[in-house]
C-alpha cells in the first residue's frame, strides 16, 4: 500500500513545482497540498476506505483547482505570471478525473461516484471521457433505467446526435422492457425529434442527405442484449416530407406504443395520449386515431377503449362536444353503464371555457347523468 501511496504521490511533483514557481502557491502552501494528498490517499487505499472518502479527496481537489484558477486570473491581469502553458494548467482537473475513477472502479454500485464523475466531465468538455464513464456504467448496471435516461439525455441534448440517442434507448429497453418511465421518454424524443427537424426545415428548406446523416464518431460501447423487441431501425431514413415518408407523421413512436403496450399493458396508453397533446405542431389526429384503433383490435371489451374513443373529439379542443356527446349518448343506448357515465361525467368537468361553454356542459351532465 506504501508503495502504491507513494507513486501516485510522485506523479504530482512536477505539478506542485510548476505551481510554485509560477508564483501560485508559496512553499508552506505546498508542503499543505501534499500533506493533504498523502493522507488521502492512505485513506482511499486502505481497506477500511468508503465512497465518501473518494468523493472528499475529489472535493478538496476542486477547491484546490478553483483557487489556482483564481490566483491566476488576478496575477495575469496584472502580467506577474508566465501565462505560457504548462503542466499545472491541466493536472489539477485530470487529477479530479483520475481519483473518480478510481472511486467508481473500486465501488461500481455506488451511484454518487457515478453521479460526480459525470458532471465533472461534462462540466469540463470532456466528450471522450463521457462516452467512457456511460460505457462503463452501462455495461456495469445494465438495470439501471436512470442511467440510460441520462445518456440518451446527453447525447439528443448535447451532441445533437439522433442515431445513438434511438441506439440507446432500443439498447435500454431491450435489457429493461418493463420500464414504463423508459418507454415513455423514447416515446417523447420521437416525437421532439421530428417535431424540431420539421421546425428547422421550415426555416432552412429541406437538407440535403449529407446533412441529414452527419453524425459524431464518438460512441458510447453498450451491453449485448437480444432483439426480443420489433423497434425500428436506428439508421432510419429522415428525409423527405410528412406525405412522403411515414417517419415524419409519427410511424416511429406509434411502432414505439404498440410494443410498449405489448409490453406493459393497458396503463400506458393515457399517458401515450397525453405525449400527443403536447405536440400540436404535428398530426395529432393521425397519431390518435393509430392508438384508438390498436385498442379497439386489443381491448375491445375494456371500458378504457370506450371512454377513450368517446372523449378524443375533445381531447384538444371544444369544437368535437357534440360528436363526443353524441357517442356517449350511442354506447350508453347499447350497453347502459354507471362507471361509463361517470367517467363521462368527470372529463367533461375537466373542460376549460367562458360562461357559455361552462353553462352548456354543466347543462349536458344534467342530461346524461341526472341526479
Amino acid at each position: 500500500m506504501a508503495d502504491k501511496v507513494r507513486y501516485y504521490l510522485e506523479q504530482s511533483v512536477p505539478e506542485l513545482e510548476d505551481l510554485k514557481v509560477k508564483g501560485l502557491f508559496d512553499k508552506n502552501e505546498i508542503t499543505m497540498i501534499m500533506r493533504r494528498r498523502t493522507d488521502f490517499e492512505h485513506r482511499i487505499t486502505g481497506r477500511g476506505s468508503r465512497p465518501r472518502d473518494y468523493l472528499k479527496y475529489s472535493e478538496f481537489e476542486n477547491n484546490l483547482e478553483k483557487l489556482r484558477k483564481k490566483r491566476y486570473a488576478r496575477l495575469s491581469k496584472v502580467g506577474l505570471i508566465d501565462t505560457k502553458p504548462s503542466i499545472s494548467d491541466w493536472a489539477g482537473v485530470r487529477r479530479i478525473m483520475f481519483i473518480l475513477d478510481r472511486g467508481t472502479k473500486k465501488f461500481p454500485g455506488d451511484q454518487q461516484l457515478w453521479a460526480e464523475y459525470l458532471t465533472y466531465a461534462k462540466e469540463n468538455g470532456a466528450i471522450k471521457v463521457v462516452y467512457k464513464i456511460y460505457s462503463r456504467l452501462l455495461q456495469l448496471q445494465p438495470r439501471n433505467v436512470d442511467a440510460w435516461l441520462s445518456a440518451a439525455k446527453y447525447e439528443f441534448e448535447v451532441n445533437a446526435n439522433a442515431k445513438g440517442t434511438r441506439l440507446l434507448f432500443q439498447r435500454g429497453l431491450r435489457l429493461n422492457p418493463e420500464s414504463t418511465t423508459l418507454w415513455l421518454s423514447y416515446a417523447q424524443f420521437e416525437l421532439t425529434y421530428i417535431s424540431k427537424l420539421l421546425a428547422r426545415r421550415k426555416l432552412l428548406g429541406l437538407l440535403t442527405e449529407s446533412e441529414e446523416k452527419k453524425e459524431t464518431d464518438d460512441m458510447i460501447v453498450l451491453p449485448q442484449a437480444e432483439a426480443t423487441l420489433n423497434l425500428p431501425d436506428a439508421d432510419m431514413n429522415m428525409l423527405g416530407s410528412p406525405e412522403t415518408n411515414p417517419a415524419l407523421k409519427g410511424d416511429v413512436f406509434l411502432a414505439v406504443f404498440d410494443e410498449c403496450v405489448k409490453a406493459t399493458g393497458f396503463d400506458v396508453v393515457e399517458k401515450f395520449l397525453q405525449l400527443i397533446d403536447q405536440f400540436e405542431d404535428l398530426d395529432r389526429d393521425y397519431l390518435y386515431n393509430h392508438v384508438l384503433n390498436y385498442i379497439q383490435k386489443e381491448y375491445p371489451d375494456d371500458i378504457r377503449t370506450v371512454f377513450i374513443d368517446i372523449t378524443l373529439p375533445i381531447r384538444t379542443t371544444n369544437e368535437g362536444l357534440q360528436l363526443s356527446v353524441n357517442k356517449f349518448l350511442a354506447y350508453k343506448a347499447k350497453n347502459p353503464n354507471k362507471e361509463l357515465t361517470n367517467m363521462f361525467t368527470n372529463r367533461l368537468m375537466q373542460i376549460d371555457g367562458n360562461d357559455k361553454v361552462k353553462s352548456l356542459i354543466q347543462a349536458i351532465i344534467k342530461k346524461i347523468n341526472p341526479v
